[in-house]
């Protein structure tokens, strides 16, 4: 059964730095499983009281994108922390730690739907750039749908067990509107909502704890950030949804900064 992933689009104006979206030159990339240390330069971890409780991305030295649910249950930015620069989940070599000042939803999030499950965060201070923190670019353009698509994130690596020390990565493909809709019915709003998601016997996929996490995409040797992990089942027996947002969608200029 086709493992989907439903995931919020960041759109936001192209990146500032031509600096951005670059990744260390002695990367792999191996679905489903670690990642190189420091390949994925832009992932970041959202905490609380010390505790992974969800994934985002650098987008500016101060500013995270994540997803809105992860900030749902308390809108107090001081409750949160930010973690930069880091491998491990439970590591402390080479990372940057920073408290959230501000925190942003759109205004359109529910937890009915979750549909707009995107929101920024503004860190005390700018993060120092390196080969191991880096910004991921903001794209001008939705993705091809041949686009080199990957997810990363210290989620759960299988339903039920436990949540990943070392960050996970995993290559999915970008699927149609059509083919989302026919699997979906109304529960995909096109205007809103893509998918992306591997075949039928593919066990990579989001899950518990890879939420607010980067779906980024390559383009001309850099990678854009096309959306964040909103929810996943991780059970590849079960159909996972998790959320995009669509470049169709105008209502995200509250964000440009």
């Amino acid at each position: 059964m086709i493992s989907f992933i439903l995931l919020a689009l960041a759109i936001f104006e192209p990146s500032f730095s031509e600096g951005c979206g670059m990744r260390p030159p002695f990367s792999r990339v191996v679905n489903g499983q670690d990642a190189s240390p420091h390949s994925w330069p832009w992932q970041i971890s959202l905490r609380v009281r010390g505790r992974h409780i969800c994934g985002g991305s650098l987008i500016r030295p101060n500013w995270i994108l994540t997803a809105a649910h992860c900030v749902y249950g308390n809108p107090n930015p001081g409750g949160y922390t930010v973690v930069v620069g880091g491998h491990r989940r439970t590591g402390t070599t080479s990372v940057q730690t920073f408290q959230v000042i501000a925190l942003h939803k759109h205004n359109g999030f529910t937890m009915q739907n979750l549909k707009h499950d995107i929101a920024v965060l503004q860190l005390e201070s700018n993060a120092d750039l390196s080969d191991k923190v880096a910004t991921v670019c903001i794209p001008d353009k939705a993705a091809d749908l041949n686009s080199k698509c990957y997810i990363t994130g210290w989620g759960r690596i299988s339903g039920g067990g436990p949540a990943a020390d070392i960050l996970q990565q995993a290559k999915l493909p970008l699927v149609s509107n059509s083919d989302c809709r026919r699997k979906y019915g109304s529960t995909i709003d096109s205007s809103a909502h893509l998918c992306a998601g591997e075949g039928r016997s593919a066990a990579a996929g989001g899950c518990n704890g890879d939420s607010g996490g980067p779906l980024v995409c390559e383009m001309g040797g850099k990678w854009y950030l096309h959306g964040a992990v909103s929810l996943g089942g991780g059970i590849v027996q079960q159909p996972t949804l998790q959320c995009l947002q669509g470049s169709q969608v105008t209502s995200l200029g509250y964000y440009r900064k």
